[in-house]
Formats: C-alpha cells, structure tokens, sequence
C-alpha cells in the first residue's frame, strides 16, 4: 500500500500554523458542518497523484475545532477504508482575497489524532510499522487508536508534533467551504500554499450562531414565538437592542433558537420575532432563561416587564 501523510490522505483536513488564538473573529463558523455527499480528492503518493473518496463531518465551537473524516475505498463512499478523527485549536488570521468575506484561517490539530482502520487490508498496512511507532497497539479493524504521541511511520505522521496547514475558510447561505486542495495532492503546510480557490461545501447540519430573520441560511425552523413590549421611560433604543443581543448570545449556548429579529415601532413600541427549531425547545429555553437572573434583573431598565405579550405560532411547511 502506498505511503501516504494523514492530511493529504483527508485532504480536506486543513489543519494549521502555530499556536492557539480563539476564533471570536469568525463565529458563523460555530456549528456541526457535513458533507454534501461523497467527496473526492488528490492523494500524492511515490506512484503519482491517486483519487481518494470521503466524507467529512467538522464541529467548530470558539477557538477550537472536532472533526471526523471518513476515507472510502469506492467512489460511492460505500465501503469505508479507514477513519479519522482530529481536533486542535483555530486562528484567524484576517482577510482573504480568494472571494469577499472570505477568511485566512490556520488550524492546528494539538490535541488528538484517531485511526480507526475499517478493512483488513488497511488494518495489515498498519501493522507494518515498527512496534510502538504508529500506535501503542497492535491494529485490530474496527477498533479506534490515538496515535496523537507515538505518531505513525507507515503514514509520515511524526510523534506528539503538532500538525499545521495554512486555510481559507468561507461561509455563506449555511454553507461552509474550505480552500480548495492542490491538484498535485500536497499538503498546505507553508503560509505560500494556502488556497487560492474553494474546494465543494460542508451543509450546516446543527448548532451556529443564531441570525437576524432574512439572514442567508438553510436551517427550517417549525415555529415561531412573538413577542411585543414597551420599552421603558426614558430608555434609549440602542440600550434596549443591546439587550436583546445579550439574550441572543446566552441563547446561542443552544441551537434550537435559529433566527430572532427586534423591530422597534411608534410610542416606544418594540416586537420581536423568534423562530425556533420547535415549540418544545421553544418552551425548553424560555424556562431556562427564567433562572438568568443577571441578564433578565435589567430588564426593567429597558422595557416595562406588564407590557410583555407572547404569543407563538407553528409554521406550515
């Protein structure tokens, strides 16, 4: 079997440079991100560039990033070869100008990194290396290995090092790409290789920051909840706003409140319109958020707590 590095065999991985910086400049990518459908990818090796089929399922929260790759020996991702799972630190590192909005982000898996081989073949290739050098076990399919501190030989993954490349990093209409790979199958693993071009989509599949309604995403929700107040004598707008956007944030802790929008009418006049992944976590949330007291104790600052009307709807699909 050809000798291959982890990260051009899931190409895809996009792991990069440095050390650990929180990722509070891109928080749309917080979420669980999945492929679209079977995926395929160059893969250097010594007999030239091969085809590789995956799929992948990335989590990101904050500065850190999870993630779950899956190689296939087929190209309808039938029959899995082998699987990866990694996780480490985010940075972003400001503003690409592969396309507008786009982001340079370098990931750094420094925490874990997990081979569960899933065909005999895959499991013997494994076995080939030195005792100790690719795994602290001798490989059985089917079970998960850290191979984080002994690294693996027959892979050209070195030992407790962590791995980086150099991304690009997208998100639009619930849709998360990453920098396309190269075609000659290399890794990203210096500043001048980093994408000038976008690779196929990873669909939102659960979790992300909650957005105003009309915001680009593809999540549904099934109901809606409205809420109208006054807001309090004397107070100012942008305070009672920036109340509501305090809320949001301790709400986005759960991703079942998926968009809000506040809309400020005559006479101190407020409605706020939120849609909800259900009527159950609906009701779930609302009554976690009875025990905020630090944010809900200043609500009378703002608004007059008797003017509050509720009144929640389910959405014809």
């Amino acid at each position: 079997m050809t000798k291959f590095s982890v990260f051009t065999l899931v190409s895809a991985l996009a792991c990069a440079s440095g050390t650990s910086v929180a990722a509070t400049d891109m928080p749309e990518l917080n979420g669980t991100w999945v492929s679209t459908s079977c995926e395929l990818r160059p893969q250097a090796g010594p007999d030239g560039v091969n085809p590789w089929h995956l799929t992948r399922s990335v989590v990101f929260n904050g500065d850190r990033i999870d993630a779950h790759f899956t190689t296939y020996a087929d190209a309808n991702c039938s029959a899995p070869l082998v699987e990866l799972k990694f996780g480490g630190d985010v940075r972003v590192q400001g503003q690409s100008n592969v396309v507008n909005g786009a982001k340079n982000v370098d990931l750094i898996v420094n925490d874990y990194l997990t081979i569960t081989p899933r065909m005999d073949g895959f499991t013997g290739f494994l076995n080939s290396a030195e005792p100790g050098s690719c795994g602290k076990e001798a490989w059985q399919t089917g079970v998960e290995q850290n191979i984080y501190e002994t690294g693996c030989s027959v892979m050209g993954v070195a030992a407790d090092t962590p791995s980086n490349e150099f991304e690009v990093l997208y998100v639009a209409s619930g849709l998360l790409y990453f920098g396309a790979r190269p075609v000659d199958g290399k890794s990203l693993d210096t500043p001048e290789s980093r994408p000038t071009a976008l690779q196929v989509p990873l669909q939102l599949a659960s979790g992300g920051m909650t957005r105003q309604v009309g915001a680009a995403d593809v999540r549904v929700p099934t109901h809606v909840e409205i809420v109208n107040f006054t807001q309090a004598d004397g107070a100012d707008p942008e305070e009672v706003r920036a109340f509501f956007e305090n809320i949001t944030v301790r709400m986005n802790q759960n991703d079942t409140l998926l968009y809000r929008t506040v809309a400020q009418g005559e006479d101190g006049n407020w409605l706020c319109i939120n849609y909800w992944s259900s009527r159950d976590a609906m009701k779930e949330l609302n009554a976690q958020a009875q025990s905020w007291t630090e944010l809900t104790s200043e609500i009378s600052k703002v608004a007059k707590p008797e003017t509050f009307r509720l009144s929640s709807y389910a959405l014809n699909q």
